[in-house]
């Protein structure tokens, strides 16, 4: 009887390691990066009509990350003299111009001392109309990835 034992534990020792083996060889299950498109218009002037920039883009990140990309095609309107697009998320900012009626597409990386799970996309645009008041105007959107 001793014997049979022995060999009861042997096969039970063997399917045991064998299973702790198989779970080891699956691969973890990791984050999945997920991409956020944005589309943010400014517009400023008498009672807002006059278009000054709009940024349309891409963010992409893995929630609670320290760092995301970013694409952005960024398109001065009627501003004077440039449009502005910031990009925010954690501690890492990332700022593009143009001038007048150009468009510039611009990507990057934001790394930041600490994970986000979002970034603050803020277009900006300046005109003296109407009179010759010189002011920017600003529109800022919050971008989920």
């Amino acid at each position: 009887m001793p014997q049979v034992r022995s060999s009861r534990f042997a096969r039970l020792l063997a399917a045991s390691v064998a299973g702790v083996a198989a779970v080891a060889l699956l691969p973890a299950a990791s984050a999945q990066a997920g991409t956020a498109p944005f589309t943010v218009s400014v517009k400023g002037g008498y009672n807002d009509t006059q278009s000054l920039g709009t940024a349309t883009g891409s963010v992409t990140g893995v929630t609670g990350s320290t760092e995301a990309s970013y694409s952005v095609t960024l398109c001065g309107q009627s501003t004077y003299p440039s449009a502005r697009v910031t990009i925010q998320g954690g501690t890492a900012t990332a700022a593009h111009t143009v001038y007048y009626q150009n468009c510039e597409t611009f990507s990057g990386n934001l790394v930041s001392s600490y994970g986000f799970t979002n970034v603050q996309v803020t277009v900006s645009g300046s005109t003296f109309y109407p009179g010759n008041q010189y002011t920017t105007y600003y529109k800022t959107k919050t971008v989920y990835f």
